[in-house]
């Protein structure tokens, strides 16, 4: 009797709390967006916070009203077939994000309204690329083989780019160009000491300089890949900043948005093609 009355007493317990959370819980708007410098948008992706007693996982925002302006032009953004995701689909006009100039985004949802602004950095260009003592060509696709187990901590591919006002620093991206085309560089599961490479996955930021080296655990996949140089605005600066600080998509203390979380950032980046084999 006793153990159930005690059972009885927490289950009141957690139901009070339950109910106290969602009482207190107001759902907030969650944004995630990046202009990049002379390239057209990609998307804005909005989400919505939920309590933690709510039993539907869907986090989408549809149907929200999406602008992005600067000066006197205004971009309205439509959802695409994918719930949440907002594009711009205006076929009498291009939105293309250009250097130095401040993007206003405002998102509108159920009553509430999350607004963010960036100022996209000056665009960047490759000065040269080098293997070790190899130069590579900046435009052109250079073949390079993946080393061995016992050489991954060897140097890797070094690109000098030019500099970019109104950048907040610099960081290194790897991609794979043809995924679906490729095998997974298994090499990759191998842990190595590497304290001095600031590497996130295929990331390396928190770059001063206008040269950088990408080391060979940014590469995930063998065949056509891409390594960009890329001038960070603050506001994904912040981000990053915040991604490595708490390892979450979302640190609120190092968000640049009024009235919800998220971030809307900008940058310029330049590309070196490779094919790793």
């Amino acid at each position: 009797m006793k153990y159930c009355l005690l059972a009885i007493v927490a289950l009141l317990l957690l139901n009070s709390c339950s109910s106290a959370l969602d009482a207190n819980f107001h759902s907030q708007l969650v944004v995630q967006g990046f202009l990049y410098a002379n390239e057209p948008l990609d998307s804005i992706i909005v989400r919505q916070t939920l309590s933690i007693t709510n039993q539907n996982p869907q986090d989408r925002v549809s149907g929200a009203s999406v602008t992005i302006s600067t000066g006197d032009s205004n971009f309205v953004l439509r959802e695409d077939s994918v719930r949440g995701r907002y594009i711009y689909t205006d076929p009498t006009r291009t939105f293309i994000a250009q250097p130095s100039k401040t993007y206003h985004l405002t998102v509108a949802w159920n009553g509430d309204t999350l607004t963010a602004q960036t100022t996209v950095p000056k665009a960047i260009t490759l000065d040269s690329a080098k293997l070790v003592s190899r130069s590579l060509s900046v435009t052109g696709v250079d073949t390079i083989v993946f080393p061995d187990r016992d050489s991954l901590a060897k140097p890797g591919i070094s690109l000098w780019w030019t500099p970019s006002s109104g950048s907040a620093g610099y960081g290194l991206e790897v991609i794979c160009l043809r995924p679906e085309d490729s095998n997974f560089i298994s090499d990759q599961n191998i842990t190595l000491s590497l304290p001095d490479s600031n590497a996130y996955g295929r990331y390396r930021f928190f770059i001063l300089s206008t040269s950088e080296q990408a080391v060979w655990l940014q590469f995930k996949y063998f065949g056509l890949n891409a390594i960009r140089a890329i001038a960070l605005d603050k506001n994904y600066q912040d981000f990053i900043l915040g991604v490595y600080l708490s390892s979450s998509q979302f640190n609120n203390a190092t968000l640049d948005v009024q009235g919800g979380l998220g971030v809307f950032g900008s940058a310029a980046r330049a590309s070196k093609k490779i094919f790793i084999r």
